[in-house]
């Protein structure tokens, strides 16, 4: 048994047909280019329990084993990758984690045919985690099992919350990966990241789960702080259907409910003043 990641980008094909060929080519090389420096910041190039491989716009990660210690590092990982990769790739991240079979499969190649074999169904699991549940957003899913260890042995290292409920009664969760310190270090660094790629996307459904990702832990005060900082940034930067955009598209957005309402009592706020 093996734990097996499977993590690729949010939009990456809308941004790829808008830019040119070679414009492209640095948006991989980039992308790949920071997972390769923080494995090896991590000290993972030297840790022969944990595996990668990248192709194109997404991640594999696999460990030797199912052991406790194995799914720390992937988190670790996985945590710090979805946070680099939005404030230096201007790519949100997505993606599921499974404990089960998985192998990589050595290939004989020619000089001129190459091929790569993953083979398992925690490969199979980890991939429609993320592509066949209807969740949106930048999120990373897991199931009970996983959240179950997290939750033993991570309290205090790593934090999740229930994200949806299957057909069959399972329940997925997410890992929380960004807060309300993420967005607003560096002079609200990720935050004024974030708020560019949403308003280029014209505030796609996504940016309003990831947010609800980074808030899910905050108090009124603190979402408020950053719904505020949102439209102020709108007013200063962009054009005034931005700041429509963000508002109209947030009140639409459906599962939300919980930040719907804190964005709600913001804006009666505002209304009262």
């Amino acid at each position: 048994m093996k734990i097996v990641a499977f993590v690729d980008t949010l939009g990456f094909k809308k941004r790829i047909s808008s830019i040119s060929h070679i414009e492209a080519k640095e948006v991989i090389q980039s992308f790949n280019s920071e997972i390769y420096q923080l494995w090896q910041k991590l000290n993972y190039n030297n840790d022969h329990s944990i595996h990668g491989q990248t192709f194109s716009d997404s991640l594999i990660i696999y460990t030797e084993n199912d052991s406790d210690e194995s799914l720390g590092k992937i988190l670790t990982f996985l945590k710090e990758l979805y946070k680099i990769s939005i404030t230096k790739c201007d790519l949100p991240l997505r993606g599921g984690i499974s404990i089960g079979d998985f192998d990589r499969i050595p290939a004989s190649n020619f000089d001129n045919l190459q091929k790569e074999l993953v083979i398992g169904t925690a490969f199979i699991d980890a991939y429609f985690l993320e592509s066949t549940n209807k969740i949106k957003g930048s999120k990373l899913v897991f199931r009970h099992n996983i959240n179950l260890i997290i939750e033993k042995r991570f309290k205090e290292q790593f934090h999740s919350k229930e994200l949806v409920k299957l057909e069959d009664g399972e329940q997925l969760y997410e890992l929380i990966w960004g807060d309300i310190e993420f967005l607003t270090h560096s002079n609200y660094e990720a935050l004024n990241k974030f708020i560019d790629l949403a308003t280029k996307s014209k505030w796609l459904d996504h940016y309003y789960h990831t947010l609800e990702t980074f808030l899910t832990k905050e108090n009124q005060t603190s979402k408020h702080q950053i719904f505020h900082k949102i439209l102020v940034k709108l007013k200063e930067g962009f054009k005034y259907t931005d700041t429509d955009n963000f508002i109209e598209y947030f009140l639409k957005t459906e599962g939300i409910k919980n930040l719907k309402k804190s964005f709600l009592s913001f804006l009666r706020e505002r209304i009262e003043k």
